[in-house]
């Protein structure tokens, strides 16, 4: 029987091999397919709808296909709070009671609700709305059950694998995905199960769960109305460490097909399709793409070198350099995780042996590094527009100058620092920068900055100027990112197959937990959860800009646990229609929301930036350096989220000026 079962794993990861690493060359030909598209355009002044078509096609296909590719690799994000801390066997517990709970049971659903859904398109041979686009819709259609049938033969087989592991089997020969991604990235892990807190918070934990399921079950009413309590399970089971996306979708679907019926989620089907045709979507993959692609230019790497000697003899230059290079980087990429990384692997080991003071040094490169969070092109903004129902594009102009007013404030801290305590952000020895100066200097920045400034110029110019749509834009920054690593001989075979398998895993991410956000929206409101939320708001007389308060505190808490795609898909579309009942400015709020998830993701103890920081940082870097490094940045975000709310001028004024109001 155990053959059988790593029979069927090894066959099923092999089959979702093959289909994920054979899709993913679609982010290229998305990329390539959106550029020439562009060119008919804006050049020989032609457009094909059918490319138009074509285009979300790939980019529906490469998410709902590299499904269970993304599963096998565990590259769905889960909340690792717990997770992290637990060993092989209970991991493998939770994979197990997680699989049986909400993955399969939410891919069963999906399937039989897409199948019919495609089953209807094919009744009538559906094809295409718009003169000259593609013919048979239904094929595209039948993608969403094809999908999810390799997400659910992956599912099975975590089923089985989990199972092994429980049995403590040694599945080293099939797969070590776990031990990979966890146990040996944090080492310091292994004898966590016996650290008292954490015994004591996973009781709790298990306790809280446990209760408030028993109470559903057995009708108790706890005074709390159906869409609280199913907000409240989200929360909790999402701390477990499964998959959010499957949390997510699992628990909605048990939730909806205990108070409605099976044939209630075919509306889920509607839901996905939108997903696949929404054409702003489409320009996350390319960001991506285009983000990843530039951390294997090398790019960061000559800036930071030539920046750091160009400033040499300024005290504190080298943290300037570091806080200019990651503002490029984040007009360049939008990608956070990837720029705190790249800038810690690169200038951290450089200051601390230039004898900058350790936490000057980490709190310039976490706050650098999430710039990408604000700063066009985000990929937060782009989703958050999409959320809110606003122009991505409005996005990008508002949050221009909050962006760099908080490069300018991390400027004169840094200036400050250096006045007060000089020994502590040292100029570089004159030696170095009389050899830098004397051998070609001009033409070494120029030769570094030139390409890099060309592409934020053609990506963020483009779109402020509304010759572009951020999609297209986006496909234009993907080919100048892939050219300028090939400009700097970077490019190769086995590098482009890296970006596209990384591309595909992320986007996959982002889309799978969307899908699951959309069953759960979909449920909450089925429960008239958003009417219920507006009439407590009414009944506890709450003005705007006190909702508007307390729905930034909860997500900058949520910030501490779960990603920002998940506070996004989750948080943000329960409150919107409140928004807008209460005739707030969507864009001012989205730039509110994008600054409170930067803040929190610096805030000590849980901030994801110092998460990502501590995992590069030499040995000599302690958490408590993390910590009081990053407060005085903490702080200036904190003075400039302020000002933005009694100076809402300061993200509405640029949009207003291009649109010419």
């Amino acid at each position: 029987m155990k053959t059988l079962l790593k029979s069927y794993i090894l066959q099923v990861s092999r089959l979702n091999n093959w289909v994920g690493k054979n899709t993913a060359w679609l982010t290229t030909a998305l990329v390539v397919l959106v550029c020439f598209d562009v060119t008919q355009r804006y050049i020989f002044k032609t457009t094909s709808v059918a490319f138009l078509d074509l285009e979300w096609h790939l980019f529906a296909l490469v998410f709902l296909f590299c499904a269970g590719y993304t599963l096998r690799h565990d590259k769905h994000v889960r909340v690792d709070v717990f997770y992290i801390r637990m060993n092989a066997r209970q991991k493998a517990w939770i994979n197990l009671l997680g699989s049986i709970i909400f993955l399969i049971p939410f891919c069963v659903v999906v399937i039989y609700a897409a199948w019919k859904y495609t089953m209807v398109s094919y009744g009538y041979l559906e094809g295409s709305p718009d003169p000259g686009g593609l013919p048979a819709r239904y094929i595209i259609k039948g993608a969403i059950p094809t999908g999810f049938v390799f997400l659910l033969l992956q599912a099975v087989a975590l089923l089985f694998e989990s199972m092994l592991a429980v049995l403590g089997e040694d599945l080293s020969s099939i797969t070590a995905r776990w031990e990979d991604n966890h146990d040996k990235a944090h080492p310091e892990d292994e004898n966590a199960g016996k650290n008292k807190v954490f015994v004591v918070m996973r009781t709790l934990f298990i306790l809280v769960g446990t209760l408030l399921a028993l109470f559903s079950f057995l009708g108790i009413d706890l005074g709390i109305s159906l869409p609280i309590k199913l907000f409240i399970l989200i929360f909790i089971s999402i701390l477990a460490g499964f998959p959010v996306a499957f949390t997510l979708g699992g628990l909605s679907v048990l939730v909806g097909l205990a108070v409605f019926n099976l044939d209630f989620f075919y509306l889920l089907s509607l839901r996905i399709y939108g997903i696949m045709t929404n054409y702003v979507l489409l320009a996350v993959p390319l960001f991506v793409y285009m983000g990843i692609m530039l951390e294997k230019s090398g790019i960061a790497e000559r800036l930071l070198e030539t920046m750091a000697l160009l400033f040499g003899r300024l005290r504190g230059g080298l943290a300037i350099s570091v806080v200019v290079v990651g503002a490029l980087l984040a007009a360049s990429t939008g990608v956070v995780g990837a720029t705190v990384i790249t800038m810690g692997l690169i200038s951290l080991p450089t200051m601390i042996r230039r004898n900058y003071s350790i936490e000057l040094a980490t709190g310039t490169i976490a706050a650098s590094g999430t710039l990408g969070q604000i700063i066009p092109p985000s990929v937060v903004l782009v989703l958050l527009g999409s959320v809110l129902n606003v122009s991505v594009g409005d996005l990008f102009t508002a949050a221009f100058i909050p962006g760099f007013t908080l490069v300018a404030l991390y400027f004169l801290y840094i200036v400050g620092f250096s006045l007060v305590r000089p020994q502590q952000a040292p100029a570089m020895p004159k030696e170095e920068v009389a050899a830098f100066r004397t051998k070609g200097m001009w033409k070494r920045v120029i030769s570094a900055f030139v390409l890099p400034l060309l592409l934020i110029v053609s990506v963020l110019g483009s779109i402020f100027a509304g010759i572009a749509s951020p999609t297209e834009a986006a496909a234009v920054g993907a080919m100048g990112a892939t050219l300028l690593t090939l400009f700097q001989k970077k490019l190769s075979l086995p590098v482009l197959r890296q970006v596209m398998r990384s591309t595909s895993h992320i986007s996959t991410m982002v889309f799978i937990i969307l899908i699951g956000a959309s069953a759960f929206s979909l449920v909450f409101r089925g429960l008239k959860g958003d009417d219920y939320i507006i009439e407590l708001i009414n009944s506890s007389n709450l003005d705007k800009y006190t909702f508007l308060a307390l729905v930034m505190l909860i997500m900058f808490v949520a910030g501490f646990f779960i990603d920002f795609i998940e506070i996004i898909f989750i948080i943000v579309p329960v409150v919107v229609p409140t928004f807008q009942a209460m005739g707030l400015d969507l864009v001012w709020v989205g730039i509110l929301m994008a600054m409170n998830l930067q803040t929190s993701f610096l805030t000590p103890p849980f901030g994801f930036a110092l998460f990502y920081l501590k995992g590069v940082a030499p040995p000599e870097v302690k958490t408590g350096h993390l910590y009081r490094g990053i407060m005085p940045f903490v702080i200036i975000q904190l003075l400039l989220i302020a000002a933005v709310v009694f100076f809402p001028e300061m993200v509405t004024w640029l949009p207003q000026m291009l649109r010419g109001e």
